[in-house]
């Protein structure tokens, strides 16, 4: 195994943060997701916020609600596009708000789905699975692909050496067989 693919084990993500102003919401997500995933919780987008940006190498996935205290859903989901996070880490917005302004936006930032409260734990279930499921296959291939153009990179390098080698025996070669013009070579 690589050094490239033990950091990648190493630095697995396998925690799901959900952020639900509601201690009985997030008790009901934590139950649905307890078995495959560790499991962190954040009460207002604030403290979600903290969470991803102390452990985001470590968040799989985010369970986020619209309507809280202290930060909403929106901003939260505003500032993590800022901060160039929705491009690694799934967020699925959960809520029983609904709203078409708010969906439109929510998805305009990057949110991968908006499932409605009260939520069917099966379905939630499978959705957010997938999702998450594309996104390490994701983040596999690009993690080979990298491995791969560190591989040609080290063989150009090679190319480049035996290159060189080739044209100074060429030139010495000549030189020797024709002492005269060889000089010029």
């Amino acid at each position: 195994m690589s050094q490239f693919e033990n950091k990648l084990i190493q630095n697995k993500a396998d925690t799901l943060l959900i952020v639900d102003d509601s201690d009985i919401n997030r008790a009901i997500l934590a139950n649905i997701f307890d078995s495959q995933y560790k499991i962190e919780e954040a009460e207002n987008g604030q403290q979600g916020l903290e969470c991803l940006i102390d452990h985001k190498d470590k968040i799989i996935a985010v369970l986020l609600d619209v309507v809280m205290p202290v930060m909403d859903g929106i901003e939260l989901l505003t500032k993590m596009n800022s901060l160039g996070m929705l491009a690694d880490i799934p967020v699925f917005l959960i809520t029983a708000h609904v709203d078409d302004g708010v969906t439109r936006k929510a998805y305009d930032l990057g949110v991968m789905d908006v499932i409605l409260k009260p939520v069917v734990p099966y379905i939630v279930l499978r959705r957010v699975n997938s999702v998450i499921e594309l996104y390490e296959n994701r983040r596999e291939l690009s993690g080979e692909l990298y491995q791969k153009q560190l591989e040609m990179i080290e063989q150009n390098r090679k190319i480049a050496e035996l290159s060189v080698g080739m044209v100074e025996s060429l030139s010495m070669a000549i030189e020797f067989r024709n002492g005269e013009s060889g000089e010029h070579v």
